[in-house]
């Protein structure tokens, strides 16, 4: 009874595991960036950056403590002891409690906050070119098992017409209208094909793999084609990319960020130049005899003014100052690249659809030939790797033509929104 119960249990976990397989969604380029998003491992390690600086946050507005003194004096000769005193006794103890309390300047505090505050927007952004980077591996990696999965449906095409070839050879060997070299030779070129096919399919899982680690999954995947959806289509002008990624690039803005906080820790440093005061109240008994007073101190800024951290801090002020423009300038030369490539790849890709589409009409035209009688096998077979070496050169030519679009998403910073 327990194992028809254990039987009926494990039938119905496959047949769950077999539906949710087959009605699994194939997964596109912006499925991927989204998931990426919402469930990397990497982006999750990332993450707990801003709570941190935000801690930092609460620190800069915690005030000083205050101090509390204890000082205790004991007469060590006897012969100066009171009158029926002892060692401890009241009479022979002079004691002091002090309780003070820092009072920073308010500029201090206040700079102090505007720093850390500002040091969590720096953290935002640092985290967003994180995001950035990791996305472009995203794409990067479904575009790498896309062009395996390509790489096998081309195998099973080439499998298939050769596979029809090699049927119609053996029966035409049968009745001596072909050779045996004929039907060798097809199946040592169908042979090639279904080798590489295993190669291929699990260089497809592995890809697969890849992607999964990247998105925060270890289910299994399947990827859906496009080859005509929106993002692959650019209508945006050069001049607009630029500005684009000049107001979106979270690295530029990290850089604009960190001057701003560069301005503010110049206003900081000046701030701790001025001395710190510290205030209290004093109570001293000495020898029964209760003494009341206040306490007060104030370094006397004679030799240290803070110089050198005011003037580091002027010149990091002014080092990015530099930064702000280097990165602007990096950033219009990343993008000019990035869009000159892929005006350059999509014209390509267009000259190859009209070549591969002679390369189909060549190999049906010989192969109606070769079946005919109207030329020879080498004819075909030549036909048949012409077809597939060109199929593979397309392919590697709209493979990096994708490459090309992504990469100019990344260079624009718009990457960050074709998860949404």
């Amino acid at each position: 009874m327990k194992k028809k119960v254990v039987l009926i249990v494990l039938c119905q976990s496959i047949v769950s595991v077999l539906y949710a397989q087959s009605n699994a969604t194939p997964l596109t380029l912006s499925q991927t960036l989204r998931l990426t998003v919402e469930q990397s491992p990497y982006l999750k390690i990332e993450n707990y950056n801003v709570p941190i600086a935000e801690g930092n946050v609460t620190t800069a507005k915690l005030r000083p403590n205050p101090v509390l003194n204890n000082q205790s004096l004991f007469s060590g000769n006897s012969n100066y002891f009171p009158d029926n005193s002892h060692f401890l006794g009241k009479s022979n103890r002079q004691v002091w409690y002090q309780l003070t309390k820092p009072f920073v300047p308010n500029a201090q505090r206040t700079n102090r906050i505007e720093l850390a505050n500002k040091n969590v927007q720096l953290t935002k952004y640092q985290l967003n070119e994180i995001k950035r980077n990791l996305l472009l591996d995203a794409a990067n990696q479904w575009l790498n098992a896309w062009a395996v999965g390509v790489q096998i449906d081309l195998l099973k095409a080439a499998i298939s017409n050769v596979d029809s070839l090699l049927i119609i050879n053996r029966l035409r060997l049968k009745n001596q209208f072909a050779t045996a070299t004929e039907v060798t030779r097809t199946q040592l070129l169908y042979d090639q094909y279904t080798v590489r096919l295993k190669a291929t399919q699990q260089n497809y899982q592995n890809e697969l793999k890849q992607l999964g680690l990247l998105i925060g999954t270890d289910t299994d995947l399947s990827l859906a084609d496009q080859d005509s959806t929106h993002w692959q289509n650019l209508n945006t002008s050069l001049p607009d990319l630029l500005n684009t990624a000049l107001k979106n690039r979270p690295d530029l803005q990290a850089t604009q960020q960190t001057n701003q906080m560069a301005e503010t820790n110049i206003l900081l440093q000046k701030a701790l130049a001025k001395p710190t005061p510290e205030l209290g109240l004093i109570y001293n008994p000495q020898n029964k005899i209760p003494y009341f007073g206040f306490f007060g101190t104030i370094a006397l800024p004679v030799f240290s003014k803070n110089q050198g951290e005011i003037q580091k801090s002027k010149i990091v002020k002014e080092q990015t100052a530099q930064s702000i423009t280097t990165a602007e300038l990096r950033i219009r030369t990343e993008v000019q690249t990035a869009y000159g490539t892929y005006m350059s790849q999509k014209q390509n890709l267009s000259r190859w659809q009209e070549i591969i589409q002679q390369s189909s009409d060549v190999l049906n035209t010989v192969r109606y030939a070769y079946l005919h009688g109207g030329t020879t096998i080498v004819d075909f077979l030549e036909a048949q790797r012409s077809w597939f070496d060109t199929q593979n050169i397309y392919y590697e030519a709209f493979l990096s033509y994708r490459r090309s679009y992504v990469q100019l998403l990344y260079t624009t910073g718009e990457i960050l929104d074709t998860e949404k």
